[in-house]
């Protein structure tokens, strides 16, 4: 997401710096061509002008040592010094005449020209014209040429006068454009430290709510926001989802409050049914009645554990973590499990090894519905194995059974709360453990097992995640 943003903020400043770098560099450029072509056209046409049009139009091969050749090559170099060109005069054809440094041959072709033909043919008739495209010298320095006719005294075009050259504009042109590139580099660097910046104070107190709302979502509501440091939407962001917190742990002390009525209401008289239950049972010992007394006694214990798994369940309370000794809880866990594993005739296999920082009350009520569901699936005289370690970065509890396994109807409702397949059974525990494992940040699944029976797998991490700050 920060990287997303920091484009979104980044990317059009960069576009629109590289945009008018380029038109910058494009209008400096054509400024500077424009007037070299003006400077090297009138130098073009004051060469012809200057030049005997007549005995330049007669000079044939092999006469470089003539005095008209002569005489017309000092005219062309003290012009060439005169406006700091290399002036040449050629044929219609690009053929060479003379020129300002003697480089060519009378009758010469010179191939150099054929980038500028179009202009020369334009000059053979009769206007002046630079050309359109610039070479580098062997100097390194951007060139161009501009030409104009040679007309002798009828008017017509007898050759064709060039002048090559340079201006020193250019050289502070190139200064210029590298001037230019290293501005828009740190332009863009400054660009995406900004965007950067900005990307880092939208999505990092993002980042935070989500997680606190991910904190609230596992019903920890009793750890506050982060004070107020913004006063822009992302503060009063901030502001809603505290009210929030606020307002569901009022709820949840209201609910607590509820339970807590309900819980006594309830379990006073469960007490006081029981306590009867047993002295009647006692009154009753050995006749035929007593066998009724022993069922509403083994009635009574179920209704007190429905009302104790659903006080459990219907409590919300944040993990208290401390260390927990992952060998120490399942061997706990079989140890409370031990009895209705002996009454259905089913062992316990338990190993365990690590330690996690965990809350160990919650992570033991889970595990033992866990367990007690697997014994109680578990057929006479199999084994049900519960195991704890660390691995990965998390702790991973497994109970193993050889029972019947799951059908996709159970599947389909594993969580939810009061749903059961057993004939007795309150439909909360897998719904406990469950919200056990959300509350410490883990997951909790049912997998099949290799050979026939169910794996239960609750993993939980070792430690807490960090607060990002």
């Amino acid at each position: 997401m920060r990287l997303r943003f920091a484009l979104a903020a980044a990317l059009p400043a960069l576009v629109s710096l590289a945009a008018m770098a380029l038109l910058a560099d494009r209008l400096a450029r054509r400024a500077l061509e424009d007037e070299l072509s003006a400077r090297l056209t009138a130098a073009a046409q004051a060469a012809a002008s200057a030049l005997p049009a007549e005995r330049v139009a007669r000079l044939e091969p092999g006469e470089e040592r003539t005095r008209t050749y002569g005489h017309v090559r000092a005219r062309l170099d003290v012009l060439a010094r005169s406006t700091g060109t290399r002036l040449y005069v050629i044929r219609p054809d690009r053929t060479a005449l003379a020129d300002s440094d003697g480089r060519t041959r009378i009758g010469e072709p010179v191939p150099a020209l054929e980038r500028d033909r179009l202009e020369i043919a334009q000059a053979a008739a009769g206007r002046p014209v630079a050309s359109q495209v610039m070479f580098e010298g062997s100097d390194g320095l951007l060139y161009k040429s501009g030409y104009a006719p040679l007309l002798d005294a009828s008017g017509k075009v007898v050759a064709v006068v060039g002048a090559d050259g340079t201006a020193a504009s250019f050289a502070t042109f190139r200064r210029f454009r590298r001037l230019l590139a290293t501005l828009a580099v740190a332009g863009a660097v400054l660009g995406a430290l900004v965007a950067a910046g900005a990307s880092l104070s939208v999505t990092r107190p993002l980042t935070r709510l989500a997680e606190a709302a991910r904190r609230i979502g596992r019903g920890d509501l009793e750890t506050p926001l982060w004070p107020r440091g913004r006063r822009d939407e992302l503060g009063m962001l901030r502001d809603t989802l505290e009210e929030m917190r606020k307002a569901l742990r009022a709820r949840d002390e209201e609910r607590e409050t509820l339970l807590a009525g309900i819980a006594h209401e309830v379990r006073n008289p469960l007490g006081a049914l029981d306590l009867f239950a047993g002295i009647l049972s006692e009154e009753l010992e050995g006749r035929p009645e007593a066998a009724h007394v022993a069922r509403i006694r083994s009635e009574l214990a179920a209704l007190s554990k429905v009302v104790e798994e659903f006080l459990d369940y219907a409590r919300t309370r944040p993990p208290v973590r401390e260390a927990v000794e992952l060998g120490a809880l399942v061997a706990e866990v079989a140890e409370i499990a031990s009895p209705l594993a002996a009454a259905r005739q089913v062992s316990l296999g338990v190993k365990g090894a690590g330690e996690a920082r965990a809350d160990r009350e919650q992570l033991r009520r889970a595990l033992v519905n866990l367990v007690r569901n697997a014994v109680e699936a578990a057929p006479a005289a199999s084994e049900v194995e519960l195991s704890g370690r660390a691995v990965g970065g998390e702790a991973v509890f497994e109970v193993r059974d050889r029972g019947a396994g799951l059908g996709p109807q159970a599947r389909a409702g594993l969580f939810r709360p009061f749903f059961t397949t057993k004939e007795k059974g309150t439909g909360l525990g897998l719904a406990l453990a469950k919200k056990v494992a959300d509350a410490h940040g883990g997951a909790l699944a049912l997998l099949d097992r290799e050979g026939g029976g169910t794996v239960a797998r609750l993993a939980v991490p070792l430690a807490p995640p960090e607060p990002r700050s």
